[in-house]
C-alpha cells in the first residue's frame, strides 16, 4: 500500500501544474577515503518549491552507517551534528539543510526530518543493543515536519557537490494528473533528501543498486501538490551534457554517411 503524508501536512488535493512539479531525483556521486559517498535530491521546477516528503522507496542497497547510537540509524543527529557526523562512514535521510543552510554535506540534515511508520524496529530510532541501520526497509518514508521551515529550501544543483558526478533518474509514474517530465534531465533546483554512503569506490546508484520512490513536492508558485515516482536506471540516464554531445555526434555520422 502506497503510504503519503500529504494529506496531514495540509496539502489538500493533488493539481496538475504547467508551472511547477517533481520532476525526479537528481544524485551527485564522489569518492571518499575507500567508500561512495552518494547524495539525493528531489529536483523541482521553481526556487521557491517545497518538500513533503518521499514514500515506498524500494532499494536493494546495502549502505554503510558509522557506529554509535547517534548515528547508526537512517534518522539524521541534529542534535551533535556538528561532534558525531562523518561524511565518509555514515549514511541517513533528510528533509532538507539544517536551519535553511547551503547543502553541506553530514553536518546540514535538518531537524524537521520524521519518518513514516514504514522505518520499522531500529532502523530509524536507534536502541543500545540495536544493529546498524545499513539496509532501508521496504516501502519506508520520511517527511518533513514543518514545510513552511527555512529548512526547506532548494539548491541550485549545479552548484550542490563540486567535482562531483551527476545521474538523473527515469519516470515510473505520476499521480493526480499530473504530467511529470519523462527524467529529471535539466533539472535545475532540488532539495536535499538522501545521504547515501556505499562501500568501496566508483559505486553508481541504478547501476551497483536500486533505488525508486515517490516524493510529494509543494509549488511554491500556485501551491499545489505534484506526486510522482522516479527510479535510477541502468544505464543511467545520462547527465544533462551528454545529451547534446550525442546529438552532435548524430549529426556528424548522419553527414558521413550521407
Amino acid at each position: 500500500m502506497k503510504t503519503a503524508f500529504v494529506a496531514a501536512l495540509g496539502a489538500a488535493s493533488l493539481v496538475a501544474s504547467a508551472d511547477a512539479g517533481f520532476t525526479g531525483f537528481v544524485a551527485f556521486s564522489r569518492n571518499v577515503g575507500a567508500n561512495t559517498v552518494i547524495d539525493v535530491f528531489a529536483a523541482t521546477t521553481n526556487a521557491s518549491d517545497k518538500f513533503l516528503n518521499v514514500y515506498n522507496v524500494v532499494s536493494n542497497g546495502t549502505f554503510v552507517q558509522k557506529a554509535g547510537i547517534s548515528n547508526k540509524t537512517w534518522k539524521p543527529d541534529t542534535a551533535n551534528f556538528t561532534s558525531t557526523r562523518s561524511v565518509s562512514d555514515d549514511s541517513f535521510m533528510t528533509a532538507g539543510t539544517f536551519s535553511g543552510g547551503a547543502y553541506g554535506g553530514e553536518y546540514y540534515a535538518s531537524g524537521n526530518s520524521n519518518a513514516d511508520p514504514n522505518f520499522t524496529g531500529t532502523s530509524w530510532n536507534a536502541t543500545l543493543a540495536s544493529p546498524a541501520a545499513t539496509t532501508i526497509p521496504n516501502n519506508a518514508g520520511w517527511y518533513t515536519g514543518d514545510p513552511t521551515s527555512v529548512d526547506n529550501g532548494t539548491e541550485v544543483l549545479a552548484n550542490a557537490v563540486a567535482g562531483a558526478s551527476r545521474t538523473d533518474s527515469a519516470l515510473v509514474s505520476s499521480s493526480g494528473g499530473y504530467a511529470a517530465p519523462a527524467s529529471s534531465l535539466g533539472a535545475q533546483f532540488g532539495i536535499w533528501c538522501s545521504h547515501l554512503v556505499v562501500a568501496g569506490n566508483n559505486k553508481q546508484i541504478g547501476v551497483d543498486f536500486t533505488f525508486k520512490a515517490f516524493v510529494s513536492i509543494k509549488d511554491g508558485v500556485n501551491a499545489a501538490t505534484t506526486q510522482a515516482e522516479y527510479r535510477f536506471t541502468s544505464p543511467p540516464v545520462p547527465a544533462p551534457g551528454a545529451i547534446s554531445l550525442l546529438g552532435l555526434a548524430g549529426m556528424v555520422a548522419g553527414r558521413r554517411r550521407r
